[in-house]
């Protein structure tokens, strides 16, 4: 885990494997690339739920495919919402980036979202040249 300043701090997680309960994200970052397929999708709504219970606030995706990565995410979120009609989240928001630069990404999520005492976690795979890219402006923001 990074601190970025006296009040936030960042982490990097393989995509689509948080298991850990201790931690709380506020913002998360997700990248889409490449077409989401089938069985990404069947990971993705545990996983946004978890994050929701979580308090999470922040949906940022990026990439080519990220506007529908996004749209996935607004109806997951808007099912879940209707499902636990006592509970709402009407404080999510969700973006997507599908034709910013990398450094426009990173400042956005580094400095836009408005989040103060949170965990910003950013769900990248090492094995996608795009997602270490990224990774890597990220980091050359923080310096």
């Amino acid at each position: 885990m990074i601190n970025i300043n006296n009040f936030n701090s960042l982490l990097f997680i393989d995509k689509y494997k948080w298991d850990n309960k201790n931690l709380s994200p506020r913002v998360i970052l997700l990248t889409a690339w490449t077409p989401i397929r089938e069985d990404k999708i069947r990971q993705l709504e545990p996983l946004v739920k978890k994050l929701m219970n979580l308090g999470c606030e922040y949906f940022i995706c990026v990439g080519n495919y990220s506007e529908d990565l996004h749209d996935l995410i607004d109806e997951i979120i808007l099912d879940i919402s209707f499902k636990n009609s006592n509970r709402h989240y009407p404080n999510i928001v969700t973006t997507w980036h599908d034709n910013d630069t990398n450094e426009e990404v990173a400042d956005f999520f580094l400095h836009a979202t408005n989040v103060n005492n949170g965990l910003l976690v950013a769900f990248l795979d090492t094995q996608i040249e795009d997602d270490c890219s990224l990774k890597q402006v990220i980091l050359k923001k923080l310096k």
